[in-house]
């Protein structure tokens, strides 16, 4: 059974290679009145696999303060993957010319000018925060030594 898995697994993962190409990224061509356009993405996808094993015991201090015994064997394994795709461009081909129309993704830049006010906005704060305590600490030492001389 185990080695059943194993063998899955790395046959799928050796065949990545063959599944992936340039129609992963262009999309079946569409012809309408006099145009043929075919769709463009951005294709991205990333997988892993992690094994463990285990033996013996080790000693290790419990919640009551006493040292207890871990002991046993153990054994581990996992893997997973994934993938997104995202629509880039058009290729506009008529007969007299080729035209690439790319696709703003107006949410990404709209979040881009979101996080950036965010992250001027903290550390503007930050500053007249800093700035307040100094001088604050500033004019408690002032009156400390008024008080003392």
């Amino acid at each position: 059974m185990e080695s059943t898995t194993m063998d899955e697994i790395v046959h799928r993962v050796s065949n990545v290679a063959e599944e992936v190409g340039a129609s992963v990224c262009f999309g079946a061509p569409v012809e309408r009145d006099g145009h043929t356009l075919i769709p463009v993405a951005r294709v991205s996808f990333g997988y892993g696999m992690g094994f463990g094993r285990g033996t013996g015991s080790a000693r290790r201090p419990s919640g009551n303060g006493m040292s207890g015994d871990e002991g046993g064997e153990g054994e581990g394994g996992g893997g997973g993957g994934g993938g997104s795709s995202t629509p880039v461009a058009v290729i506009d081909i008529t007969a007299a010319d080729v035209r690439i129309e790319p696709i703003t993704d107006s949410t990404r830049i709209a979040m881009s000018g979101i996080v950036l006010a965010a992250w001027s906005t903290f550390w503007l704060l930050w500053t007249v925060r800093t700035l307040a305590r100094q001088s604050a600490k500033i004019r408690r030492l002032q009156i400390e030594k008024g008080l003392a001389g």
